[in-house]
């Protein structure tokens, strides 16, 4: 089960959209989503140098592979939404995709190697994953040169 946009309270459905069109969609997307249409712009591997120097992110080597290997064709956005949670943290997943039925899934991708850094993520994905229940959540792990992907959904 996933939520459509349209589903949301209004005002929540405004904050979506404002913050989805503030990113483009990589080169070889569906263009058949109503009323996304995000602005055209050089894939992201093409400018990654200019774009990080003027504090744009981008996204990084594992993060790009996930995407080419696992959305392609999809409506995939790098940090398009970010969730503002009760105990007063934020948590951006790497990428928003929005399926062809209009439902949100959110992916979070981490590479082969263990740092710091993933087990805070770790624990942020798992409060987003409670506090919005109504959305479908990717953990992605880089391993082996492979991604192991667990899928939540809320049925």
């Amino acid at each position: 089960m996933g939520v459509k946009i349209e589903d949301l309270p209004l005002r929540l459905q405004a904050q979506v959209r404002a913050q989805l069109d503030n990113y483009a969609k990589p080169i070889g997307c569906r263009t058949n989503v109503p009323e996304l249409t995000p602005k055209p712009t050089p894939s992201p591997a093409a400018n990654r140098g200019k774009q990080a120097k003027r504090g744009r992110k981008v996204p990084n080597k594992t993060e790009s592979d996930y995407q080419r290997h696992h959305l392609r064709g999809m409506d995939a956005r790098y940090e398009a939404l970010t969730f503002r949670m009760a105990n007063g943290h934020r948590y951006t997943p790497d990428w928003v995709v929005i399926t062809n039925e209009g439902k949100i899934e959110c992916h979070e991708v981490k590479g082969g190697y263990a740092l710091g850094s993933e087990q805070r993520a770790r624990l942020a994905f798992d409060q987003a994953r409670v506090e919005f229940p109504w959305m479908v959540w990717v953990w992605a792990k880089k391993s082996d040169g492979n991604f192991q992907k667990t899928v939540f959904r809320t049925e």
